[in-house]
């Protein structure tokens, strides 16, 4: 559905259910997902601004090399990674979670750190406080896991990704093809459009 390029708060309140509609609203404008036309009204920004958002994703993920702390990425961006930029579901630049498993021990650190660099972040498993839209961080706290570096980024092994793309087949199939062939894992997947006897 594409959406209004102007629209009221009432508008917008009636078709997307929040809790607290005008906080949604004022924190979209402050992320500059749309700009404030006047009171009551707003705008959605261009895609030309979403375009230059865009590089702030590569950026998000460059941010997480400079904790100095352990580190694994998961879940969509470990697919994403092992795919070599190959399958992306899930996301778009209104909607941007970055996965990372982080050690237990170190989850007052991260916090502090993405404090410090004003990112917002929600931790797995703790009540949700603010409404999620744009570009945050899922921490998902562990006493210890499994890492291995590839591109340049911390990222749990290629096993584990299989695993998730296999709990999650109906996004993930077309991953489990790539990974197949990128890597000869013998999981024979084939993911193809059905064909039909109607041309």
């Amino acid at each position: 559905m594409n959406w209004k390029k102007e629209f009221t708060a009432r508008e917008f309140s009636s078709t997307f259910a929040s809790p607290d509609p005008n906080k949604v609203l004022h924190d979209m404008v402050k992320k500059g997902f749309l700009k404030r036309v006047k009171r009551g009204k707003y705008m959605v920004s261009s895609t030309e601004e979403y375009a230059t958002r865009r590089a702030n994703i590569a950026e998000a993920y460059n941010v997480l090399n400079e904790a100095g702390m352990q580190y694994a990425l998961t879940g969509p961006d470990a697919v994403l990674l092992w795919t070599k930029g190959g399958y992306q579901v899930d996301r778009f630049l209104g909607f941007y979670p970055i996965h990372l498993k982080v050690k237990r021990r170190d989850l007052k650190k991260w916090q502090s750190f993405f404090s410090s660099k004003r990112q917002r972040f929600h931790v797995k498993g703790q009540q949700i406080s603010q409404t999620l839209f744009g570009l945050f961080y899922v921490l998902y706290p562990e006493v210890d896991f499994k890492a291995e570096e590839l591109n340049g980024f911390s990222v749990v092994p290629l096993k584990e990704a299989v695993d998730f793309c296999q709990r999650n087949i109906y996004s993930y199939e077309p991953a489990l093809e790539i990974l197949d062939e990128t890597y000869n894992l013998g999981l024979k997947v084939k993911y193809s459009e059905a064909k039909t006897n109607f041309q």
